[in-house]
């Protein structure tokens, strides 16, 4: 896999290997926090006995000089055609595990190598100490590490600080100066310690160490006579111990506040040590789920905080891992950086990678909105062009048993200006037509209307439904002009059926058309008629008549709600009267096996009703079998 030199954010759903994904590189490159990090037998792949984890860093000439004896070498095409060779830098950790136990706990034994196959030198403490990343865990808890502590993150950041080093002096001179004042002969800390030491500590030692033995306070040791006489390296052990005693916090009066601004003020100092430490540490940082105790707006002023801070043209800037479950993120974030991970595998969305074009991810990442942006979450996707379909399909796929909440499935509506063609394209892997292992697992599934219209939708004398007028203008859209069909509906499909993708196209003319023609015009006339039954007059003999009279009178909205509710009152008809039958409790399991009996019957009775390519649809994104490489071509 390989990550944009700036922002990378993964998503994906649980259990999708996100988090696996940070840790291998918390294994490999350590953090700079100093966290101990240790292997365990569960990290291992079911009966494996080894492991290992390749990184490779790119783009290296500038630091070359930290880890030369480390570089290889590899081809690439430079601009002009070109093959050139270029420095860069390969890192294995290798873990084994040996069978013995160190301290009653399994011993593993790993090992971090430069070299394209692992073989290189072993990469010593102060390469590692470079490219150790900044990681920010989820869940964190930011107030705690902005406390007082020994090692605190907090004394590190500001450890970091080129100002405060240059003013160790000063600082220790303030503090040595309160230290003198604090434990002046009168005062209160002096005569606590002369308590210890009298009452206490001399009852306690032989009489010989009386004169050698006290009890003295003090802050961080320092003291004001011996000031002048500390080394460098005393310096800054002693201006370390003063940083371990502060504490960031957001209010001067030490109020408490929430989680989320904790967590902002933590990644807000953490950024500083980045920067402040930039050329000095490789600018990696990774947090998992920033979205934590955030809410929607904060979470994009974070976002837009953190691409402040991205490379841009010759620059330097931070390169950043995010992981998270927010499509509030995922809908403002540039579509190229989203990394979806899933079935054990990982997909960028990156120009190149899928047949978007470069005009195609301007306009998605303008198109995208929260509701949209959950495509990159779902198993399965239904891409549909009308509030009809929007609404009314997820009541279908729950009649037909298929309940696409069940099957992790997201609706999403576009537009009717192409835009389906580009989020088809979003999940088509550039190249990729002959290799399944390498096509996006999520199955989408586009509809479209055929948009033909029968001879009886001419609003002409005698005819009583008929609401299209014969133009030239619209000579193309008559079922008549149309020579051949199927034609059209590949013409409709555009090469797009493919891979995981499938577009299916309607029979007839629209999803109302379809509904009424193929066996529900019945309900559909319900559905306008507050519910009223057609009676034999009503109802016109042809399917074609049937589907014209309910969309020249279907209100989308309306229409699609009344008929949801209708199809919904039909199965829990018949559940009641499967309980009536059986003259049992509601609650018994003869009733509950009878009720699911009925929701079996219904849903075979409405497949038969129902326009094949909307049964067609839902059972794609509701099957989760491998995908066939002739399937694809075979739809296309």
């Amino acid at each position: 896999m390989q990550l944009n030199p700036g922002l990378n954010l993964l998503v994906g759903e649980n259990d999708a290997g996100k988090t696996s994904f940070i840790d291998a590189i918390r294994f490999c490159l350590g953090t700079n926090s100093k966290e101990r990090l240790f292997l365990a037998e569960s990290d291992f792949h079911k009966d494996e006995s080894a492991l290992s984890i390749e990184m490779k860093f790119a783009d290296v000439e500038k630091h070359a000089f930290r880890f030369v004896e480390h570089l290889s070498f590899e081809d690439y095409n430079a601009e002009n055609g070109e093959v050139r060779k270029r420095s860069v830098l390969h890192v294995r950790f290798s873990a084994k595990k040996t069978g013995t136990e160190r301290r009653g706990y399994p011993y593993i034994q790993t090992q971090l190598r430069s070299g394209i196959e692992g073989d290189g030198l072993p990469i010593e403490a102060e390469v590692r100490d470079f490219l150790a990343a900044t990681y920010l865990k989820p869940l964190r808890d930011a107030q705690a590490e902005l406390s007082t502590g020994r090692a605190s993150r907090l004394s590190q950041i500001l450890n970091s600080s080129k100002d405060i080093r240059e003013s160790a002096v000063e600082i220790l001179t303030v503090i040595a100066a309160a230290n003198s004042a604090l434990l002046a002969n009168d005062a209160a800390l002096r005569r606590s310690a002369d308590d210890i030491r009298d009452n206490y500590l001399h009852r306690l030692i032989f009489e010989a160490e009386k004169g050698n033995l006290g009890a003295f306070i003090d802050i961080a040791g320092v003291k004001e006579d011996r000031l002048d006489q500390l080394n460098e390296s005393e310096k800054r052990r002693y201006l370390r111990s003063v940083l371990e005693g502060l504490s960031l916090t957001l209010t001067e009066d030490g109020r408490l506040h929430g989680l989320g601004y904790h967590n902002l003020l933590f990644m807000a100092a953490e950024l500083l040590l980045l920067e402040q430490e930039s050329g000095r540490e490789f600018p990696l940082l990774m947090i998992e789920e920033p979205e934590a105790h955030l809410h929607p707006q904060l979470q994009l002023k974070l976002l837009q905080f953190i691409e402040s801070k991205l490379p841009t043209g010759e620059a330097p800037g931070i390169q950043c891992i995010l992981t998270t479950h927010s499509p509030n993120l995922a809908s403002k974030a540039d579509p190229s950086a989203i990394v979806a991970f899933g079935s054990g595998a990982a997909w960028a969305m990156r120009a190149n990678e899928t047949e978007l074009s470069a005009d195609d991810y301007v306009f998605v990442q303008k198109f995208l909105d929260v509701t949209k942006a959950g495509l990159f979450f779902a198993r399965g996707l239904l891409l549909v062009e009308g509030d009809a379909e929007n609404i009314l399909l997820p009541t279908i796929a729950k009649l037909l048993g298929r309940n696409l909440e069940d099957h992790g499935v997201s609706i999403i509506k576009y537009d009717n200006s192409g835009s389906w063609k580009r989020f088809a394209r979003l999940f088509l892997r550039k190249g990729m037509n002959d290799r399944p292992d390498q096509w996006h697992p999520t199955r989408v599934a586009v509809l479209r209307d055929l948009d033909l219209w029968p001879d009886c939708a001419e609003e002409i004398g005698g005819n009583p439904h008929g609401f299209k007028t014969r133009k030239p203008r619209n000579h193309s859209y008559w079922r008549a002009n149309c020579d051949n069909v199927d034609a059209k509906k590949a013409s409709i499909a555009d090469g797009l059926s493919r891979q995981n993708v499938r577009v299916f196209v309607a029979d007839d003319w629209t999803l109302e058309f379809c509904l009424a023609k193929f066996g529900l015009f019945s309900e559909c006339f319900q559905a306008l008629n507050d519910g009223r039954i057609p009676n034999e007059l009503e109802t016109p003999v042809g399917g074609e008549e049937k589907g014209t009279l309910v969309l020249s009178q279907a209100s989308k909205t309306d229409f699609a709600y009344n008929l949801a509710i209708i199809l919904e009152n039909q199965r829990e008809t018949q559940q009641h009267e499967a309980v009536l039958a059986l003259g049992e409790s509601p609650a018994s399991s003869e009733c509950r096996v009878a009720i699911a009996r009925a929701n079996d019957t219904f849903a075979a009775e409405l497949r038969e009703k129902l326009p094949p390519y909307i049964v067609e649809a839902i059972d794609y994104v509701t099957n989760t079998p491998d995908p066939v490489p002739g399937d694809a071509r075979e739809a296309q």
